[in-house]
């Protein structure tokens, strides 16, 4: 019988805490029922978890601009994972209403409870959600302002 070889990512210390919950994302209400749908990425973008992307019409996901658009998405399992590295496709929830709570949002900008949201740059490389205003296009709605997170219903277009 030949040697068996382990990886060095299995042995301890584990380099994660695999305990701690995860922030940037947990769907609370309609997990079951959402559609989820795998979008390859435009060149050189990179999105994570918790973060929006804007579907283009090449039907490829860019990050999100300064000007929100009515086309875009929450991101489920985005480059951080390795299956997504590997197929260069990101996975969508489209089209679903949900409840979910995250850390991904301007914290520059206070809510309340019925507040819409929208998406835009957020500047340092993340597109996530911020308070809509005027025409902006309205992708969610704040159900609960926490310390450090928002728990939001997205909206049907």
């Amino acid at each position: 019988m030949g040697a068996v070889t382990v990886s060095d990512i299995r042995t301890a210390p584990v380099g994660e805490d695999l305990m701690k919950g995860e922030t940037r994302l947990e769907v609370l209400r309609g997990l079951d029922r959402m559609y989820r749908a795998d979008k390859p990425l435009a060149a050189g973008v990179s999105l994570g978890l918790g973060e929006w992307g804007v579907l283009g019409a090449d039907g490829k996901v860019s990050r999100a601009a300064s000007t929100p658009v009515a086309q875009t998405y929450l991101v489920f399992a985005g480059s951080d994972r390795f299956d997504v590295k590997a197929t260069g496709q990101v996975t969508l929830i489209m089209n679903s209403p949900i409840v979910a709570r995250t850390s991904v949002y301007n914290t520059a900008v206070s809510y309340s409870v019925g507040d819409y949201l929208t998406v835009k740059n957020l500047g340092g490389g993340e597109s996530g959600l911020t308070k809509a205003a005027g025409s902006d296009a309205k992708l969610a709605r704040v159900q609960a302002v926490g310390s450090d997170h928002l728990v939001y219903e997205t909206l049907l277009p």
